[in-house]
């Protein structure tokens, strides 16, 4: 089933289904095009309400989303638009930018390239992936992996058992896993990172701190030459290494790092680059 909406301008998109999965294409357009696809694709609302593109469902058991058959959503919106989408166990996949994002799933899969609004993401088991993001993101997962390439605003990342990653951080951070492995590929703000059992790993930070707490994983810091650096590490079992070379005291106006690195035995390594 196919259906046709003016939008001359970015819309607000809202997406509620059971399992499947939903495509979105952010493009330079101006009309948002919706093909629903499936056994049960005739029991889905498509429907333009003010400035609101609505697709929902309307198969329900006991006041939840049906799982019992699979319906395909395919959406072209216009860029920057905005997204709320709500799943059972259906995939996520949005190619394109979009304004702010809000996303609910239960245990699918969750792919978006830019998001030029805030975003919040929450998947129960599923893998969460996010190309980039120019304001504040926060993304909880219940068991699966996290990765987001480029994040302008501040970030809080949270996964029961996944692993962490984030290519590059330009405000605080803060990014906690059950048993994961986090990293961190560079940034130049406040990193802190928790992990029960898996390594910690910021590749390069220019200023501010590092908190670093696993209870059997290494951490492993990396740090340019010439930048003030202090620390406060503890580790019961594993060893220290570091070559940092001493830069002096930090003035009032200089950016300097400061270091806290907790484990119980995990290797703690700070690595001049």
């Amino acid at each position: 089933m196919r259906y046709s909406f003016p939008t001359p301008e970015p819309t607000s998109l809202y997406v509620e289904i059971g399992s499947g999965l939903v495509k979105l294409h952010a493009v330079e357009t101006t009309e948002t095009e919706v093909v629903v696809e499936g056994k049960d694709a005739d029991s889905v609302t498509v429907e333009q309400r003010g400035d609101e593109i609505v697709i929902k469902s309307n198969q329900r058991r006991a006041g939840f989303l049906s799982f019992g058959n699979d319906i395909d959503v395919t959406v072209r919106l216009p860029h920057d638009s905005e997204v709320t989408v709500k799943l059972g166990s259906a995939d996520l996949v949005g190619t394109g930018r979009f304004g702010s994002v809000h996303v609910k799933n239960g245990s699918g899969d969750v792919s978006l390239e830019d998001i030029s609004g805030e975003a919040v993401v929450q998947s129960g088991s599923g893998d969460v992936r996010i190309a980039s993001s120019l304001k504040d993101l926060r993304v909880k997962s219940g068991s699966g992996a996290v990765h987001v390439g480029r994040v302008e605003g501040s970030t809080v990342i949270v996964s029961g058992s996944g692993g962490i990653s984030v290519d590059s951080a330009k405000d605080e951070t803060v990014a906690k896993t059950g048993s994961g492995d986090v990293r961190i590929g560079e940034t130049n703000s406040s990193v802190s990172m928790t992990s029960g059992s898996g390594d910690l790993e910021v590749g390069s930070i220019s200023r501010g701190y590092v908190k670093a707490k696993s209870a059997s994983g290494g951490v492993l810091v990396g740090v340019p030459g010439g930048v003030p650096v202090w620390t406060d590490i503890s580790t019961i079992s594993g060893s220290i290494r570091s070559n940092l070379e001493g830069a002096g005291t930090a003035e009032d106006y200089q950016d300097h790092i400061e270091i806290r690195a907790t484990t119980v035995s995990g290797d703690v390594v700070l690595t001049q680059l």
